[in-house]
């Protein structure tokens, strides 16, 4: 795999759009990828944490590694750490740092549609609904994805308004401006199946990844 570490350059106007519609910023990050000879996975986060006053971006690649290049000259990017290869040495009983900015959901059935629709968890607890808490949710994918959740902090959002109904035709980047509750996980694992983990590394966790959702990162716990 390979790990990328990018600063979004706030002068630019490309970049300044990307930064606050994660869907384009997909978009625009999977350029450097055009040269790759097979399809490729691409899986990516905007940080919380800022750069020195600009929008930094972790970027996770499976077997190419990106080429910046371009988005360095057109002065998209101000810089970029990276690629930088790695593979994770993971052993049953390991104990990690991780962070994962996830968007919980169930399926729910509709009458007359075959895949039903995506209910967004966002109650941290039981709820009059009787849905699944976001923390039920994550317990359930680290379970399937080889690791226990020790300990953990969370910090919900939203990356867009509901849609209400309106008069106006939306626009095209309205129609594809799908509302997403998001939750950043902040916590500490213990491995429980290496290899699973491993896998969920490279794949992500959850849905939405083409909007910056499902990145896993760890490091090392103290």
């Amino acid at each position: 795999m390979y790990l990328s570490r990018l600063f979004l350059n706030p002068r630019n106007p490309g970049a300044r759009r990307d930064a606050a519609r994660p869907y384009e910023l997909h978009r625009t990050l999977l350029r450097a990828l055009e040269h790759a000879p097979d399809p490729e996975r691409l899986l990516f986060r905007l940080e919380p944490e800022r750069g020195p006053g600009v929008p930094v971006v972790l970027v996770q690649t499976d077997h190419t590694p990106p080429d910046w290049g371009p988005l360095m000259a057109n002065g998209y990017l101000l810089r970029a750490d990276g690629p930088k290869a790695f593979e994770p040495a993971l052993h049953a009983g390991q104990r990690l740092r991780f962070r994962l900015v996830a968007n919980p959901t169930v399926k729910k059935k509709v009458p007359g549609k075959k895949h039903g629709a995506r209910v967004p968890l966002i109650h941290d607890g039981p709820n009059a609904h009787g849905y699944p808490s976001y923390h039920d949710w994550l317990r359930r994918r680290a379970e399937q994805a080889g690791f226990e959740v020790l300990a953990v902090q969370d910090a919900p959002f939203r990356t867009a308004p509901k849609r209400r109904k309106r008069e106006v035709p939306a626009t095209t980047y309205e129609k594809t401006q799908i509302p997403l509750f998001g939750v950043r996980f902040d916590g500490v694992l213990r491995v429980t199946d290496p290899a699973r983990l491993a896998e969920a590394l490279r794949r992500g966790i959850g849905p939405a990844k083409a909007f910056g959702f499902g990145l896993l990162s760890l490091a090392p716990a103290p």
